[in-house]
């Protein structure tokens, strides 16, 4: 992080202070990132617990999950280097399916005891708001590279860690597949940890196996919102987001009136704000956005469309390959409320009736999103089966 200290333990005693100081209500830490300090304030009110180590899955599931995953094969070419750098530096390494789970991990001698105590191996749960903040679910929250040093930490198991992570971005979807880590005792914090840790995720993501194109827009809205307009990731502001998805899903097209009401209700903002929004979002597809009325104006794939459409044809299996979350969870527009409570109510019907314990455990690689009902579920297939404490 930015801000230095005259050595290591002047660093970890500011930390320790700021941390054991600090309270929900306040707004800002002086000795702390912002980022960090956000992340306390999030933890606080997730949290109702201090655990002494983080939850853990059962071994077989985490091994089928690692085996099924993407990052099992975009990590192959690297890992006998992060092996050879746990060696060097006396580490852990560690790579995170996108809930924040430890899928596969290798520790250096020094600290293999110490991250088994932690429960920082495979099927370790890191999600923020499980564990509090950690360099793990701090990058899954920012999907940038994060430190996380000492005290930093939210809960007191790990403060004698320093953290490296880095989110696993997909150069084709631009969707986050996953997060690596690497981290150590705080005494060997260097500042090169970070750089490094993001060249390594950069190398495992270009590794990853490919996507083909469903059409030329694909729209991403259950779960981790994306767009790919042509083969490219592009970025897309919230609202503009939510102006696409009512376009695609009234393809014969939308008056303003209309889709101002299905946008905002009865909210009271202009139909002169609505033009510059569709104005923002035409521009970045090209133009391809017609008017009188708004209608898309190319082929058009979305999840949200094609799990409907499942879900009513009684695909079962499709539908929970397409299902990685709510449908634009925070969004407020009247219609897409009324389609996300319809495909999530649709969707633990589903998963109520599901008789494969292998579709189940890949709903818990993909999504925190109806979690519990999907281990309720696994739990009546495979009694046996032992999840994370939560």
């Amino acid at each position: 992080m930015s801000r230095t200290f005259g050595n290591l333990s002047q660093r970890r005693q500011a930390v320790e202070q700021q941390r054991g100081n600090f309270k929900p209500s306040q707004t800002t830490a002086d000795s702390v990132p912002h980022e960090i300090f956000c992340s306390w304030q999030r933890s606080a009110h997730a949290m109702a617990q201090t655990p002494q180590h983080a939850p853990l899955d059962d071994a077989s599931l985490v091994e089928h999950l690692w085996q099924q995953s993407p990052l099992s094969i975009g990590a192959k070419l690297e890992q006998n280097n992060m092996i050879q750098l746990t060696k060097e530096a006396d580490l852990v390494v560690a790579i995170a399916d996108p809930c924040g789970r430890l899928l596969w991990t290798h520790a250096s001698n020094h600290m293999r005891q110490r991250a088994e105590n932690l429960n920082f191996i495979a099927g370790g749960h890191w999600n923020e708001l499980v564990v509090g903040t950690n360099a793990v679910g701090l990058a899954l929250k920012l999907k940038q590279p994060v430190t996380v040093f000492s005290a930093e930490h939210y809960l007191p198991f790990v403060q004698d860690w320093v953290c490296y992570a880095a989110p696993i971005i997909h150069p084709q979807s631009g969707e986050c597949v996953g997060i690596l880590d690497m981290s150590t005792t705080w005494k060997k914090h260097t500042p090169l940890g970070q750089s490094a840790i993001a060249q390594i995720a950069n190398s495992i993501a270009q590794n990853l196996p490919g996507t083909e194109s469903r059409a030329e827009l694909e729209v991403h809205a259950l779960g981790q919102p994306r767009v790919i307009y042509q083969g490219k990731a592009i970025k897309i502001p919230q609202r503009e987001l939510e102006i696409l998805c009512l376009l695609a899903l009234n393809p014969e097209g939308l008056t303003l009136e209309q889709l101002h009401t299905a946008l905002y209700n009865d909210d009271h903002v202009s139909t002169a704000t609505l033009k510059t929004h569709v104005s923002h979002l035409r521009h970045m597809l090209g133009g391809k956005i017609g008017s009188r009325p708004y209608q898309l104006m190319m082929p058009c794939w979305a999840d949200f469309i094609s799990i409907w459409q499942s879900l009513n044809q009684q695909k079962a299996n499709e539908a929970m390959l397409l299902y990685r979350g709510e449908f634009l969870a925070s969004s407020q527009s009247p219609e897409i409320e009324q389609w996300r409570y319809c495909i999530d109510a649709m969707m633990n019907r589903v998963i109520d009736a599901c008789q494969s314990p292998e579709a189940l455990t890949n709903k818990l690689q993909e999504s925190t999103s109806g979690s519990h009902s999907v281990r309720e579920r696994l739990l009546e297939l495979l009694p046996n089966i032992q999840f994370p404490k939560s």
